[in-house]
C-alpha cells in the first residue's frame, strides 16, 4: 500500500543527498544543505498558507493543486468536506421532513431544550398554547404559559400521567399535555385537545345515571307486585308459580345491575 509519508521522507533524503554531493567538491556541503532545507521549508510554508486560504473560503472552491504529501492532504480534506456536506444535507432533509410531519399534526408540538427554552413549535401550538411564531422561539415556556400546575408539571420532570389543564387562551378547551425525552438533552412537548372526548365521557356518565334512575322506580313496582302475588295463599298452578318465581329472580337481577350502574356513575363523578 502506498504510504505518502515514506515517499516524502525518501524525497527529502534524496534532496539532501544531492545537495551534499554537489557541495562536497567545492567544500560547501553545509551551505548546500542549508539552502535545500530552506527551500524545502519555504515550500511547506507556501502550501500551509494555501491550505489556510482554502479553508477560509469554505466549500465553494476546489482545493489547490499540489504535489507530494500536500496533494494527499488537500485531497483527503476535500473528500472529508464532501462527506460532511452530504451528511449535513441528509440531516437537513430529515429535520425538514420531521417539521413537515409535525406541522401537519392536529396536536400542539413543541421542542424544548434542557432548560425549557422553546426551540421550535408547529402551527397547532398557536391556537392551543397561544405561542407566537418568530417571537416566542428562544423564550422559556414557563414564562409564556403561566399556569401553576403546568410549571409544577415541568419542574417535576413531567413524569407520570399526562397533565390535564385548560388552554392558556381559552378556558373552554381542555388539554392533555405530555412531555417525552427527545434527541440529546431535549424534550418534546405534545398538547392534545381532549375537550370533545371529555364532553362525550360526561354525556355517557349522565346517560347511565339518568337511565339507571329511570329504571329503578318501575323495577321496584314490578318487584313489589311479584312479591305480593307470591305471598298470597292462592292455589296457583305449578307453571304459574314457576313463572312468578322467574319474574322475581330476573327483577332482582335487574335491580342489582341498576345499583351497580349507579355506583359506577358515582365513582366516575
Amino acid at each position: 500500500m502506498f504510504n505518502p509519508w515514506s515517499a516524502e521522507l525518501r524525497r527529502l533524503f534524496l534532496l539532501l543527498s544531492i545537495a551534499f554531493l554537489v557541495g562536497l567538491p567545492f567544500g560547501y556541503s553545509e551551505v548546500f544543505l542549508l539552502v535545500v532545507l530552506a527551500h524545502y521549508l519555504a515550500l511547506h510554508l507556501r502550501n500551509l498558507y494555501r491550505l489556510y486560504s482554502w479553508l477560509q473560503k469554505g466549500h465553494r472552491f476546489h482545493p489547490p493543486e499540489a504535489h507530494g504529501i500536500w496533494g494527499d492532504v488537500f485531497h483527503l480534506l476535500y473528500r472529508l468536506q464532501l462527506r460532511n456536506r452530504k451528511r449535513k444535507l441528509r440531516l437537513t432533509n430529515l429535520i425538514k421532513r420531521f417539521q413537515e410531519a409535525t406541522a401537519a399534526m392536529p396536536d400542539a408540538t413543541v421542542i424544548l431544550d434542557v432548560d425549557g427554552t422553546i426551540e421550535w413549535f408547529n402551527d397547532a401550538a398557536k391556537p392551543l398554547l397561544g405561542l407566537q411564531p418568530g417571537k416566542d422561539v428562544g423564550q422559556r415556556i414557563v414564562n409564556l404559559i403561566r399556569l401553576p400546575e403546568f410549571t409544577r408539571f415541568l419542574a417535576n420532570g413531567a413524569a407520570g400521567e399526562p397533565l390535564r389543564m385548560h388552554a392558556p387562551q381559552d378556558d373552554r378547551i381542555t388539554l392533555s399535555v405530555l412531555v417525552v425525552p427527545y434527541g440529546k438533552e431535549q424534550r418534546l412537548l405534545i398538547a392534545r385537545d381532549v375537550s370533545q372526548q371529555l364532553r362525550l365521557e360526561q354525556m355517557r356518565r349522565d346517560f347511565v345515571a339518568n337511565v339507571s334512575h329511570e329504571l329503578r322506580t318501575p323495577l321496584t313496582v314490578v318487584s313489589g307486585f311479584v312479591e305480593t302475588l307470591l305471598d298470597e295463599t292462592g292455589d296457583y298452578p305449578a307453571h304459574v308459580h314457576r313463572s312468578l318465581q322467574l319474574m322475581q329472580q330476573q327483577t332482582s337481577r335487574m335491580q342489582h345491575i341498576v345499583e351497580d350502574l349507579l355506583l359506577l356513575s358515582r365513582l366516575e363523578t
